[in-house]
C-alpha cells in the first residue's frame, strides 16, 4: 500500500474516533463519513440485497 494512503486511511480513522457516538452504528456512520472525506469509497464484498443496484456504502449513505 502506498504511504499516502496509510496516512490518510489513519487520519480518517483517527478524525471518525474523535465524533461523538453513543454505539458502534453511530462510529460507522463516523468512518463512511470520513473515509468519504478523505477520498475514499467503501466497497463491500457482497451486495446486501441484490435488488439494491448501488455498489458502494458511500452510495448507500447518500455521500457523493
Amino acid at each position: 500500500m502506498d504511504n499516502v494512503y496509510a496516512w490518510r486511511l489513519g487520519e480518517a480513522c483517527s478524525d471518525a474516533i474523535k465524533q461523538p457516538a453513543g454505539d458502534p452504528i453511530d462510529t460507522g456512520w463516523a468512518l463512511a463519513k470520513t473515509l468519504h472525506a478523505k477520498g475514499f469509497d467503501i466497497v463491500p464484498r457482497e451486495k446486501l440485497s441484490f435488488l439494491d443496484r448501488r455498489e458502494t456504502i458511500n452510495e448507500m449513505c447518500g455521500l457523493k
